[in-house]
């Protein structure tokens, strides 16, 4: 699988330059196998580690029409289940 021996590629490349954290990103906050991030959780628990649950991610805007542009047809193709 493409996707694990990249990560592990990733993990050895910032251990042997010395990093001692490797943050994966985000998973699901439970294991709730209903939860859209599950897939995400169940292959990168698949490596071991900590998991760390933080607040998550905030957006800047640079250009906030666009931005809001973007935004409501993003909940809107998810609300109407065009996104899956």
């Amino acid at each position: 699988m493409g996707s694990y021996a990249v990560q592990w590629a990733a993990i050895q490349l910032a251990k042997s330059n010395g990093c001692l954290i490797y943050d994966m990103g985000a998973i699901s906050p439970t294991k709730d196998p209903g939860h859209p991030f599950y897939g995400l959780y169940r292959f990168k628990i698949g490596f071991g580690g900590k998991i760390i649950h933080r607040n998550g991610s905030w957006d800047y805007p640079l250009d906030k029409e666009r931005y809001s542009e973007f935004r409501n047809l993003e909940i809107m193709s998810n609300s109407c289940g065009l996104s899956k």
